[in-house]
């Protein structure tokens, strides 16, 4: 072997290794970060949920999302409720439906305070007592919205739309229902 190919694989390998000891992005899931471009109720004649969310800016990427609009509550939302969230990706530039789903048969109102952001934990009451999103509007004027959900340390990354339906136990079609369109980032 000729010494100009020794020494470039020498300079492969050590270049190999090199760029393996880098940090390294998951290109699947790991870490992430979610921001919210869009919310809308399931149905456009009901008015209910009025959000808007502000873009993305991948120069300000550690900014929280900043939230204005009204969500109106027009039944308190309790233990006595059930919830529903399937999560669709897009892939193949289609919607591949059920890629996620969390449900709460029972205990919906703790269910969703458990795995609800820290900044939005203000709507429910505190822990220890009995759960309970209170009936009225809740008014969101440069809300600062920061997505971190400890409970799922790593989520595949993607473009996701997600319909979150609630209803009482012992009714089967949803009294709320608003669908999101978001993405998982990887956190950097």
């Amino acid at each position: 072997m000729s010494r100009i190919a020794v020494l470039m694989a020498t300079v492969t390998v050590a270049a190999l290794h090199a760029a393996r000891s880098e940090k390294l992005i998951p290109s699947f899931a790991g870490p992430f970060d979610v921001w919210i471009e869009r919310i809308d109720p399931c149905d456009e004649d009901d008015k209910r949920v009025q959000l808007k969310c502000s873009h993305y800016n991948p120069n300000k990427k550690f900014e929280p999302q900043v939230w204005n609009g009204f969500v109106n509550l027009t039944r308190a939302l309790d233990d006595t409720w059930w919830i529903r969230a399937p999560f669709s990706i897009r892939s193949n530039n289609q919607w591949k439906q059920n890629a996620i789903v969390l449900t709460a048969q029972r205990n919906g109102c703790s269910g969703a305070r458990n795995v609800l952001p820290p900044d939005l934990r203000r709507f429910t009451t505190k822990r220890g007592t009995p759960c309970s999103f209170k009936e009225g509007v809740s008014y969101f004027r440069n809300t600062s919205v920061k997505f971190e959900f400890p409970k799922f340390p790593q989520l595949p990354y993607g473009h996701y739309r997600v319909e979150l339906e609630a209803g009482q136990q012992d009714e089967k079609k949803a009294e709320y229902c608003f669908k999101t369109i978001g993405h998982v980032i990887p956190k950097v």
